[in-house]
């Protein structure tokens, strides 16, 4: 008697387990990959203990005016900071710009100065404001440079050199900044260039900061001074409106030992705002 060969019965349940362990295999990949490749963020201006209140209003019929006035021939003395003047109000920088790293990101947060033109980021040095692409412009990335290229302007305002002064040539930074100002005359040949002296740290940050000490930044300062007097631009000692008898930063004045609180963020204005030169008038 012959006996039938039984067919072996399909077993479904392994296909299925298959698919089911390809699936998580994939979407664990995919989570993966989303996490892996976050949006690059934009740099923010430092943190402060304060926050920044309401922009000063002016006063009503404020049209005071500086009392120095830009030469135009060579008796100025450009190897001196700019003296003393008569107070300007906040509109003198309606046709100016600013450029700076995160201390003048820190000024103008703090002091509401909002109709000048800032092009200022974080780490920003004088080599970086002709190649880092940190101006957002009619859609585009821009470097300072070529922001500064469509920008119309009157007067510059420079605050750099902090972050350089762990670069170990200084003849570099001076090169670097040189031709800084060199471009912005080619841009605009009339306009009013301010060097802003590199504000003292507090003695604490000095002391124990890996390159921020203020013995480089006093040296990097007479460089400056220097080279205002060889280019025809002029100097503000900014240092002299924070810094206190030994010529360091207070140790209340900012929460880093470097970054300025709004109370201190308002005495460098002030002092911008009392160091001021403008063209003679028909020149």
């Amino acid at each position: 008697m012959h006996h039938r060969k039984r067919k072996p019965k399909k077993n479904f349940m392994l296909p299925l387990l298959g698919l089911l362990l390809i699936g998580t295999i994939t979407a664990g990949v995919c989570v993966r990959l989303t996490q892996a490749a976050p949006h690059a963020s934009e740099s923010t201006p430092p943190t402060q203990e304060t926050q920044p209140a309401s922009p000063p209003t002016e006063a009503a019929g404020d049209t005071t005016q500086p009392a120095t006035e830009a030469p135009t021939g060579g008796g100025y003395d450009y190897g001196e900071p700019v003296p003393q003047s008569e107070g300007v109000d906040n509109t003198y920088f309606d046709d100016a710009v600013f450029i700076g790293d995160s201390r003048t990101e820190g000024l103008i947060l703090y002091t509401g100065l909002s109709n000048a033109t800032v092009y200022a980021n974080q780490g920003l040095m004088v080599d970086t404001v002709f190649t880092s692409p940190v101006i957002q412009m009619d859609g585009q990335r821009l470097s300072v440079v070529e922001a500064l290229k469509r920008t119309e302007f009157k007067k510059v305002y420079i605050a750099l050199g902090i972050n350089e002064t762990g670069w170990a040539y200084e003849s570099i930074f001076i090169d670097k900044y040189q031709k800084l100002i060199q471009e912005i005359q080619s841009i605009n040949p009339q306009a009013i260039l301010y060097i802003q002296e590199i504000m003292p740290v507090t003695a604490q940050t000095s002391r124990t900061h890996s390159y921020v000490k203020n013995d480089k930044i006093q040296r990097y300062n007479e460089l400056l001074a220097k080279l205002a007097e060889e280019m025809g631009v002029y100097y503000i000692d900014t240092g002299a409106a924070v810094a206190d008898d030994s010529g360091c930063l207070p140790e209340d004045a900012a929460i880093d030992g470097i970054h300025l609180k709004k109370p201190y963020c308002d005495k460098w204005l002030d002092y911008l705002k009392t160091h001021t030169v403008q063209p003679e008038e028909g020149a």
